[in-house]
């Protein structure tokens, strides 16, 4: 009997630390799988080897007390030292890095540069070293063409063909 009841308690914590790993480190439900096999098994023991009445009991206590150590778990695990370790962290970002600075395209203002593919109205103009997505204020421009950015809008440069280079 004391074996019995030994068995069961170690499938049940068995069980907890297979969810607990499945939630600290999702592998599609398949740690959770065994998790769910240990329980099967703690129940099957407590109606064959206790008594239906007991594995009654168990089954319901298990249906209220398992949602909760879930919620638990995802709740309160990121906020433990284990949790901290476990949990992704974004890398914190310099500014610019990776990430386009609209206020940088706003400098662009006035600058002639050429286009490096067609616009129609969407392209790619140069304006120095630097390559931008641009788009043309009308109609078609041609690759090669001069060009002046007239406004930016978020990071959206508009240009304007350039037809002579005295008009700037």
């Amino acid at each position: 009997m004391l074996e019995n009841i030994l068995m069961i308690i170690v499938l049940f914590l068995g069980a907890l630390l297979f969810i607990a790993a499945e939630v600290c480190t999702p592998m599609f439900g398949l740690v959770a799988a065994a998790g769910l096999g240990c329980l099967i098994g703690m129940v099957y023991l407590c109606f064959t080897r206790i008594g239906p009445t007991f594995g009654v009991v168990v089954l319901v206590g298990l249906v209220f007390v398992i949602p909760i150590y879930i919620w638990a778990i995802v709740k309160y695990l990121p906020r433990l030292p284990l949790g901290r370790i476990l949990q992704l962290r974004a890398k914190p970002r310099q500014p610019g890095e990776a990430v386009p600075e609209a206020k940088e395209e706003e400098t662009l203002v006035g600058k002639i540069g050429t286009a490096e593919t067609p616009l129609r109205p969407a392209g790619a103009i140069r304006v120095g070293n630097k390559r931008l997505s641009a788009t043309a204020e009308a109609g078609f421009i041609e690759k090669g063409a001069t060009v002046k950015i007239v406004r930016t809008s978020g990071l959206n440069v508009v240009v304007r063909e350039v037809k002579d280079e005295q008009s700037s």
